[in-house]
């Protein structure tokens, strides 16, 4: 069994535990939430028993899981937890980062916006790079990395249930057309609440970690994207910095035990 399917295994099954343990789920989440779970489980179990395929392994299961682990954690939010919600916007009031973010210029804000929602697609990049450039090409370290970060960040929806800061302050930091595209995206793919630590913080630095080793070009490339999807996450009031931070070191963390 490679790692990231060790991984996978380990964490939805935590997931079907969380989801019986919360009582105050409503049965048909709670429901959906093991269904969730059971399908996790069952595809990393059957991944590691059918030969290696570079299409199934490399390409489409590993985003797959990392996907369905997202959408069934969100399950487990039950209610925002208010002492949470303070702690972390006051955070968010002390390193004053709504002034910083209305003082950020209009092109600027675009950029951020977009960095935002480049999330999705710089970990294939990142993943096309490492097979390009690195000397010892490994796609199974690679989604080890990548999938332990997300279930780390995912699995705290259980004890860490708070909204994001853009649902609870009166006003967005600033208005561009990317933003409105961002804002669409999620309410057709979000799950709606807040995560702690930030799975896009956290995604994008261990993209960056595991592309360290291709040519200084990509790999300046990549930390300034991994520095510009957290500043977009932060300033553009999708997550509170303690998310970011959170997120950060947790993929260092990850990427350090897996080096």
């Amino acid at each position: 069994m490679r790692d990231w399917e060790l991984a996978s295994l380990v964490f939805f099954g935590g997931l079907a535990g969380a989801a019986l343990a919360a009582s105050r789920l409503p049965r048909r989440v709670r429901l959906s939430a093991l269904a969730g779970s059971t399908l996790g489980i069952a595809s990393s179990l059957i991944s590691s028993r059918v030969p290696y395929a570079l299409l199934v392994h490399t390409w489409l299961l590993p985003p797959a899981l990392l996907l369905l682990g997202y959408w069934t954690s969100g399950l487990l939010f039950v209610a925002p937890i208010d002492w949470q919600e303070r702690a972390l916007l006051e955070g968010d009031r002390r390193l004053r980062i709504t002034a910083l973010a209305r003082a950020v210029p209009g092109w600027l804000a675009a950029l951020l916006e977009l960095a935002y929602a480049g999330v999705y697609p710089l970990i294939p990049v990142a993943l096309i790079v490492h097979l390009q450039w690195s000397p010892a090409p490994d796609p199974a370290r690679f989604w080890t990395v990548i999938l332990v970060t997300d279930y780390i960040c995912f699995a705290f929806m259980a004890v860490v249930q708070t909204r994001p800061p853009r649902a609870l302050e009166p006003a967005p930091p600033w208005s561009v057309p990317a933003r409105r595209l961002n804002i669409g995206l999620l309410g057709a793919t979000s799950i709606q609440v807040n995560t702690f630590p930030s799975g896009h913080a956290a995604e994008a630095l261990a993209a960056m970690l595991l592309v360290l080793d291709a040519p200084w070009p990509a790999v300046a490339s990549m930390a300034l994207a991994a520095l510009a999807v957290a500043a977009g996450a932060v300033l553009g009031r999708y997550h509170f910095a303690a998310d970011a931070i959170a997120g950060w070191i947790v993929a260092l963390a990850v990427w350090r035990h897996v080096s």
